[in-house]
């Protein structure tokens, strides 16, 4: 008898902790209530002078093809010698069901540039291949860069 109520007991703390873990994982599901300015600050400062050129909203929704009524935020630098693809692009969004469709046109991109790319510019091809596209609740982060890594980890700490 005193077996039944310790498996019970076992039973009844794994389903527990179990819940517990659940909760944890679906609560933290990533995105932010901060400003896009504020995201994105310490990683354009992270940037390197000159690395790339502050662009309009205009330009991102030609280069990515954006719908702005689903943001909340954009900020987009890409480098002005054509020649170069580095490009950093950080986008709050409204709704972050909209995320994966703009994930979407971002990876059109980043292949359409590769096309491009491929067969004269191995260095501009291999900093698109090492390209880093991430998905954090409502906030798309994406960038092209020989310093790609370190300002990705400056947008997850800023968020």
């Amino acid at each position: 008898m005193t077996n039944k109520k310790y498996l019970i007991a076992e039973l009844l703390c794994v389903a527990a902790l179990i819940t517990f873990i659940v909760l944890i994982c679906v609560s933290r599901s990533g995105g932010t209530d901060k400003k896009i300015s504020d995201v994105a600050a310490p990683v354009v400062k992270t940037m390197a002078n000159n690395q790339m050129t502050k662009k309009t909203n205009a330009d991102a929704v030609k280069a990515f093809k954006l719908d702005l009524s689903l943001t909340d935020g954009v900020v987009y630098y890409a480098n002005n010698n054509v020649m170069d693809v580095s490009e950093l692009l950080i986008v709050k969004l409204k709704d972050k069901s909209d995320a994966h469709d703009l994930k979407g046109k971002v990876d059109l991109r980043v292949s359409e540039q590769k096309k491009l790319y491929k067969s004269y510019a191995p260095k501009q091809y291999s900093l698109l291949e090492n390209s880093i596209t991430e998905i954090s609740g409502n906030v798309l982060f994406y960038c092209t860069a020989e310093n790609a890594v370190s300002l990705f980890e400056k947008f997850k700490e800023a968020l």
